[in-house]
């Protein structure tokens, strides 16, 4: 649990230092059990993409990660959709009884994009996955996967509802949820 609060601290307090003259960008989200935070920033005018991110459920565990992936307008001279494909490091801690904490390489992806007649209804998801050969210590596999309806209540700021769906396996276990169901959440651009 520090090590939680001391991710989101240095989130909210180094992440702004980071960003460059490029785009960045904040995304929160919680539900009943859990909270989600993420920081990125372009590190390149070609699209090459730094986050960092945490999730706290406060009955099933936790976990952290560091991200570098390439994100892009996929349409260029249409509607645009944005995509994002990349590797992320995870450290991983279940609040399961006998189970210890692992890491992980997870490899993914995701896109968003908004409706062309209705540009302020968008839709987006994501999923990322780490087999047994890009997981360490005790861990054996991670899977992330979300999807998200919103509504841009400024060309920057968008609130929407989400679902989540995280699951981890471990030496000796079946796959552990740490995270299932649905969020409320805002996401900016800056």
């Amino acid at each position: 649990m520090k090590r939680i609060r001391w991710f989101f601290t240095a989130l909210l307090v180094l992440g702004p230092a980071v960003a460059l003259a490029q785009g960045s960008g904040l995304d929160v989200n919680i539900s009943n059990h859990a909270v989600y935070g993420a920081y990125d920033t372009e590190l390149t005018l070609s699209g090459l993409d730094l986050s960092f991110e945490g999730l706290h459920n406060k009955d099933r565990g936790d976990f952290v990660g560091a991200g570098l992936g390439l994100r892009a307008d996929a349409n260029p001279g249409g509607s645009p959709v944005y995509a994002l494909i990349g590797v992320k490091a995870l450290w991983i801690n279940p609040s399961y009884s006998n189970v210890t904490s692992g890491t992980a390489l997870a490899l993914g992806g995701g896109v968003e994009f908004a409706l062309p007649q209705y540009n302020r209804i968008m839709f987006g998801g994501y999923i990322y996955w780490a087999p047994s050969v890009t997981s360490f210590g005790n861990s054996e596999r991670f899977l992330e996967e979300s999807v998200r309806a919103g509504y841009r209540v400024l060309p920057n700021g968008t609130v929407y509802l989400g679902y989540r769906h995280v699951t981890a396996r471990f030496n000796n276990t079946g796959d552990l949820l740490i995270d299932n169901g649905l969020h409320i959440g805002f996401s900016l651009r800056f």
